[in-house]
């Protein structure tokens, strides 16, 4: 009951803290993967010298977390920047936390990087056998708390499923009755269907603003959407115009904005035939706070 109350973010926080208390360390950090973007945001932090942490953007493959990321095993570094040399200017974390060693070891959930847990020195240190081995059993615990959160959520959704129609589902049921044949709806991934009310509203701004300007390009025009998922954690959306249609830049700039303000991505692919837009997806970045973020009250 305790864990409830505090949250995801709290009960990390407080394995952060008390981590760094066992290995009587300087800082630990967690760092989430953004699969989207393909870069990392450190997210919380406990003894940190400032708040400068959460401004770092790094890119995947690049600094203490994508190396992180590249082996999916820890990463330790015992004298900073001796050790870099010139690519010291790539650990910015390392940099701006004034750290001279640190162990770096990856959250893993089926075997899919979510994010890197960071133990730092501001001073030399030589991480013993023991203490890397304590500090993946943190992140094993950090991981348990992180899937724990999801189950808890996941009965909330379902209710939510059970009692009501969403909004999203009214809307397709809607748009088939206004356009009958002109529209047809493949929905292969009901989770879509179960997001937070005001998520999907912003699926249904994407969705009327395909309708209307597909209508608008081409009288009588037939659209056929495509729900898939695509993983665990990924869905795409697929919208085929079933007739050559050409979308203009300012056109597909507004509509581009409205998927990215999601954090998904998209894609548009033509012939003489029709006009494809695939939109992808995450549900974990679609979700109105993250799971790290959520508190209960």
């Amino acid at each position: 009951m305790k864990n409830e109350k505090l949250g995801l973010k709290g009960i990390l926080n407080k394995k952060l803290q008390s981590t760094v208390t066992e290995l009587n360390a300087d800082f630990s950090a967690i760092a989430f993967y953004d699969p989207i973007n393909l870069e990392f945001r450190w997210r919380l932090a406990v003894g940190s010298l400032n708040q400068r942490y959460t401004s770092i953007v790094v890119r995947s493959g690049k600094g203490i977390a994508g190396r992180t990321l590249k082996t999916k095993r820890e990463f330790i570094i015992t004298r900073f920047p001796e050790e870099l040399q010139d690519e010291a200017i790539e650990f910015p974390i390392l940099i701006i936390e004034e750290l001279k060693s640190a162990v770096a070891v990856p959250l893993l959930l089926q075997n899919q990087m979510i994010g890197v847990l960071l133990i730092g020195q501001r001073s030399y240190r030589e991480f013993g056998p023991n203490e890397v081995s304590r500090i993946k059993e943190v992140a094993e615990e950090m991981l348990a708390s992180y899937i724990q959160e999801r189950e808890v959520a996941r009965p909330a959704l379902e209710d939510k499923k059970e009692n009501q129609k969403s909004a999203l589902s009214r809307y397709f049921i809607e748009e088939k009755t206004k356009r009958g044949d002109k529209i047809k709806f493949i929905l292969l991934d009901q989770r879509i269907t179960l997001l937070p009310g005001e998520i999907q509203q912003s699926f249904i701004s994407i969705f009327q603003y395909l309708f209307d300007f597909a209508s608008w390009a081409v009288a009588d025009s037939k659209v056929k959407v495509v729900i898939e998922r695509k993983s665990d954690q990924q869905f795409s959306i697929e919208i085929d115009t079933q007739t050559n249609i050409e979308i203009p830049p300012d056109t597909f700039s507004c509509l581009a904005d409205r998927v990215r303000w999601l954090k998904g991505s998209i894609e548009v692919a033509c012939d003489n035939e029709k006009t494809v837009l695939t939109m992808n997806f995450f549900l974990n970045l679609l979700l109105s706070s993250n799971p790290w973020d959520r508190s209960h009250h």
